[in-house]
């Protein structure tokens, strides 16, 4: 994203296209790489420790398993955070230079309020990818067939909003601010009656504590043998 955003800030100038660019590469950035990041990265909490013995010293130190758990979501809630954050921030200031960007300091707020939905993405698929981690033996696999399967599948335009709202990307583009996105392109995604974003926030978060504390109830109740 990086080498195609340097091309466009030296070869596109266009106005119509300088002032859309961020919020299209940031609405596919974060239809694709959120989910993506978060099935890879939250898969491996446990796995990775899993596969590398480290589980076993793990459990033998004087913590509750649950805060071993939680303690590793927590540092990859950050890390991933950090580095979307970090990567939003360096492609808006590249664009900032482009002589043709309006409402630069509206830009710089917004860019804010990306890294804002970057981290409920990471946070609620990293959730979920968590769950499957310590519940299967192939956790990334589950996780894209769910991201890239049944998530995809309920966001097609033709799909009956009632589908729709049995998918999680359902309720986080709901969130996602639409800042200079062409008209419909959110409406293709949530149907023609979208939830409220009070809805969307209650449901997220009962569906992230829900798969929060099944996972931590799981990962307590197994034994992992090395």
């Amino acid at each position: 994203m990086l080498s195609i955003t340097v091309l466009f800030r030296f070869y596109v100038r266009g106005s119509t296209a300088v002032n859309t660019f961020i919020p299209y590469i940031t609405f596919i950035g974060y239809g694709f790489l959120t989910s993506l990041c978060a099935v890879f990265y939250g898969s491996a909490i446990v796995s990775d420790e899993i596969d590398g013995r480290g589980l076993t010293y793990l459990q033998m130190r004087p913590l509750p398993k649950s805060m071993i758990l939680l303690t590793k979501f927590a540092a990859y809630v950050v890390g991933t955070v950090v580095i979307f954050g970090l990567s939003h921030l360096l492609l808006m200031g590249i664009m900032q230079t482009h002589p043709k960007l309006k409402e630069r300091l509206l830009v710089i707020g917004m860019s804010f309020r990306y890294t804002g939905s970057f981290a409920l993405g990471l946070f609620v698929y990293g959730t979920f990818a968590m769950l499957l981690s310590v519940r299967f033996k192939f956790p990334v696999l589950w996780g894209l067939l769910f991201v890239f399967g049944w998530e995809r599948i309920t966001a097609l335009p033709f799909m009956s909003t009632g589908i729709k709202r049995i998918s999680l990307s359902h309720y986080l583009m709901t969130l996602f601010p639409d800042f200079k996105l062409r008209g419909g392109m959110l409406d293709d995604l949530l149907g023609n009656e979208p939830p409220e974003w009070w809805i969307a926030i209650i449901v997220i978060s009962l569906l992230t504590a829900g798969a929060m504390w099944l996972a931590i109830r799981i990962f307590k109740d197994r034994e992992y043998l090395m």
